[in-house]
């Protein structure tokens, strides 16, 4: 059996339309009390005894529809209680057709009280009964009395029924109407604040983009300045140092042959740079081999001792592999540069199964600690970065640290 799908999504919503089915099974049980006293009391007529007692047992079957509410079965719910209001109107008016107006509302009420509670695509459920059934009132109460019934009642008994029941029906479809101004308000207070919500991510958006843009630059400008002092400046040295080699060969052999091997250092030193340069940028053992991998690596080039505590991961998608791995560098990096750790400890696990699986990774220091809150405040671009790098894949970060306490850098990453 399918869930119910219907407009309460919280326990309050819940009690209104519990108070709703509450307040009509009073209603009817007291209407159908009041007629059975009078056809026991005042008119002893048979069928004004039957109908009091039908009124009084379907009191309890709309009282009824309170128990699927205790598994938010809400429609079926509200079914329970449109059949119970349908079945007793057409009864009360093919019997007592002087009652027909009363029952003509009767049978309306679960349209209104299917459109404060039940989901629009199955509106139709209620509205389209309701419709032909409040018709089929009106043409039992005006077109036949096969009962006799309307004869038989005194006028001054038929007018104080109506009397009598008339504002309890007002009272209820009053009570109907506010609840759906409750639902509608609740409804809209909900949307505000979506909107607010949504209003906040938008601008979060933006400067993050701006963050990002501003990032790329000074990426680019680093790489640029590492390149011009570092690989290049090697590379014009080592060309210079051919030239002169070539020359010492018509002159000075063994010159010649000692400036080829300082060449080739030299060779191998800006090798080690171009190398480095580009692990910095994206390492290949992250590609080939995976996040395990690269963390063991970025680990053993610390200059801070590292303990690794690295679960079975295995391989995720590869925004998420970057995002996890350059978070935990620029954390190992915060942790050498800032904290004056004696020790850094690197935390990375797998949870959860299927769609709910995370990753995720810890970086303590033993250090000096900072304040988050403060450095939050004054821009720190470091956060912002391990931020902005988890956002991006719908993660999220936290920050434990005070001073003298060390640092606790946490992140997760959904697998999917």
């Amino acid at each position: 059996m399918t869930v119910d799908t219907a407009v309460p999504s919280n326990g309050t919503d819940v009690v209104r339309l519990r108070n709703v089915i509450l307040a009509d099974a009073v209603l009817a049980f007291a209407a159908g009390c009041f007629t059975v006293a009078m056809s026991l009391t005042v008119v002893r007529i048979g069928w004004l005894l039957a109908i009091g007692l039908f009124v009084v047992l379907t009191s309890l079957v709309i009282a009824s529809a309170i128990l699927p509410l205790r598994r938010n079965r809400v429609f079926e719910s509200v079914m329970i209680f449109a059949v119970a209001n349908w079945v007793v109107a057409i009864a009360a008016a093919a019997v007592a057709t002087f009652a027909w107006p009363l029952q003509m509302v009767s049978c309306l009420l679960p349209s209104l009280v299917a459109a404060s509670f039940v989901a629009a695509d199955r509106l139709w459920w209620f509205v389209v009964p309701s419709f032909f059934v409040s018709a089929a009132v009106v043409a039992a109460g005006v077109l036949q009395d096969f009962t006799g019934l309307t004869d038989e009642v005194p006028e001054w008994l038929q007018t104080g029924i109506l009397l009598v029941a008339a504002p309890g029906f007002g009272a209820v479809m009053v009570f109907v109407a506010l609840q759906h101004h409750f639902n509608l308000t609740h409804a809209l207070e909900e949307e505000r604040i979506l909107r607010a919500d949504l209003a906040v991510q938008t601008d979060e958006l933006r400067r993050s983009r701006q963050r990002v843009v501003a990032a790329t630059d000074r990426e680019r400008r680093r790489i640029e300045r590492d390149l011009h002092d570092g690989a290049q400046s090697r590379l014009v040295g080592i060309n210079l140092q051919l030239a002169r080699v070539r020359t010492e060969l018509r002159t000075d052999v063994d010159a010649a042959d000692d400036g080829l091997a300082a060449v080739r250092q030299e060779v191998h030193r800006a090798h080690a740079e171009l190398r480095d340069l580009a692990h910095g940028l994206y390492p290949s053992v992250l590609t080939q081999h995976g996040l395990a991998a690269a963390i063991e690596a970025a680990a053993d080039r610390s200059p801070t001792p590292v303990r690794l505590d690295i679960g079975a991961v295995g391989r995720l998608p590869a925004d998420r592999e970057a995002a996890v791995y350059f978070c935990l560098l620029e954390a190992l990096h915060n942790a050498d540069k800032y904290a004056q750790a004696s020790t850094v400890e690197i935390r990375l696990r797998r949870t959860g199964d299927g769609d709910a699986a995370v990753v995720v990774f810890e970086v303590v220091d033993d250090g000096v600690g900072f304040d988050v809150v403060a450095a939050r405040l004054d821009g720190g671009q470091g956060l912002t970065n391990l931020a902005d790098r988890l956002g991006a894949v719908t993660g999220t970060l936290e920050i434990e640290s005070s001073g003298g306490a060390g640092t606790t850098v946490r992140g997760t990453v959904p697998v999917g």
